[in-house]
């Protein structure tokens, strides 16, 4: 056998050295993709209350841009037991990864949600990337959720009934409301029996978003409803305003002078159908909705001559505002897979996907940079211009607290001289809720 020389030994050393690295390497080694299935995991759940068939053409577009995101999957959850369904996942170690829910949701889950500290989300990054409303989920102990949508609320228009009254135009203001609007469009028998409505302001009953306009009403004239302090929450709808009056002593005969039949104004009461069906059925001028709700409008009734224009404020008023529910990615404190739940809700609330998310729902998006885009299209600037305007406010429970503001309205109906003791009632039945 011939010798090995030295050299031939070390050539043979490095060879062996090599291919074994080469293994290590390949056997360590993983791709992007490798990377991104790793950190989302072999299934990715998120749970919602907007609709499936919006969030599956998402999942399916973002799953075409990354195949790691095919494990991602979405689940409608019935906002009504949204609440039960979740506390009861996360106690049996089932938590969705993410879960996608409006405002409205956050004081009631915000103990069963992991807030993302100031030191990884700041506080200045926050406020320079999304709308002024969007920092209701932006508590005093860090961010909630990514927000991605708002759904402002807006005036629907009967292009045929403003016309045939002898008016080219929506109001702006609600002075030009009552004092010309209403009694243009508005028709009674002699019997008083409403006939044709210019508003549906008055009831709760029969008012699809009742409380929400009431909410808008409240916001207009300078209240925030509800103030966080803390943990614990302060209910501001009886603190007064500048002027010393409550903000519910306008409100609140404003809104109730529309369903009484001795004031000049009745134009509602709750024998008729609802506000949104007799909108349908042309015989109600003005609709109070959210901008989302125009597709299924045009669906419902594809004869309607409507138009959507954004809400009135007072003439006076130097600061606009509307009121608007906002929509967000939080991480439930169950969520098994925290680290991708914040990979996922980072990539889902970057600007353009969750403007294609609020595009496809039919409200706004949320990021200051994508509200300068709306371009020609017909409805997106007045949602847009809508959006920067909004707010919500903090609710213990949606479906309690709109018991408070029915009996608020009804009280208010009927016993015009205790405004203050109503509306100081209503307050405590609403601080009582959290």
């Amino acid at each position: 056998m011939p010798n090995i020389r030295p050299f031939e030994i070390a050539l043979i050393a490095t060879f062996i050295i090599a291919a074994l690295v080469g293994v290590f390497f390949l056997a360590t080694h993983k791709t992007d993709t490798e990377k991104d299935q790793a950190l989302y995991g072999s299934s990715f759940m998120i749970w919602g209350t907007i609709d499936e068939q919006v969030m599956t053409a998402f999942l399916k577009k973002a799953v075409d841009e990354d195949d790691a995101l095919k494990v991602v999957q979405y689940r409608r959850v019935d906002p009504r037991s949204f609440e039960s369904e979740l506390v009861n996942a996360i106690a049996e170690g089932r938590s969705p990864e993410l879960i996608l829910i409006p405002h409205t949701f956050l004081a009631q889950l915000r103990t069963k949600l992991q807030p993302i500290p100031f030191t990884t989300f700041p506080e200045r990054t926050f406020r320079d990337t999304y709308v002024d409303g969007a920092a209701i989920f932006m508590p005093s102990d860090g961010v909630y959720g990514f927000p991605i949508a708002v759904d402002p609320m807006v005036m629907y228009w009967n292009r045929d009934l403003f016309s045939s009254s002898g008016l080219a135009q929506p109001p702006k203001t609600w002075e030009s409301l009552v004092n010309e609007t209403a009694s243009a469009i508005t028709r009674t028998s002699d019997r008083r029996e409403v006939l044709q409505s210019a508003m549906s302001f008055g009831e709760y009953v029969n008012v699809a978003h009742a409380k929400e306009i009431l909410s808008m009403l409240f916001i207009q004239a300078g209240s925030t409803i509800v103030n966080e302090q803390g943990k614990s929450y302060a209910v501001t709808l009886n603190q007064s305003t500048t002027g010393g009056l409550m903000p519910g002593e306008s409100v609140l005969p404003f809104y109730t002078q529309f369903a009484n039949p001795e004031k000049s104004l009745y134009s509602w009461n709750r024998s008729l159908p609802l506000d949104r069906t007799a909108f349908l059925q042309n015989t109600l001028a003005l609709y109070f909705g959210f901008g989302s709700e125009r597709t299924a409008i045009e669906r419902e009734s594809p004869n309607l001559n409507f138009d959507m224009t954004e809400v009135p404020q007072g003439s006076g008023a130097t600061i606009r505002r509307d009121y608007g529910e906002f929509y967000a990615f939080a991480i439930p404190r169950g969520s098994r897979n925290p680290t991708g739940a914040y990979a996922v809700a980072t990539l889902f609330g970057n600007a353009q996907n969750a403007t294609y998310i609020a595009s496809g729902l039919g409200m706004a998006p949320v990021h200051r940079a994508e509200l300068s885009t709306a371009g020609a299209d017909l409805y997106k600037g007045i949602l847009y211009q809508a959006a920067l305007i909004s707010r919500g406010w903090l609710d213990p429970n949606p479906d309690q607290s709109a018991a408070v503001f029915r009996q608020m309205v009804e009280e208010a109906a009927t016993s015009e001289g205790r405004l203050q003791q109503i509306i100081n009632d209503a307050a405590h039945r609403l601080q009582a809720l959290f």
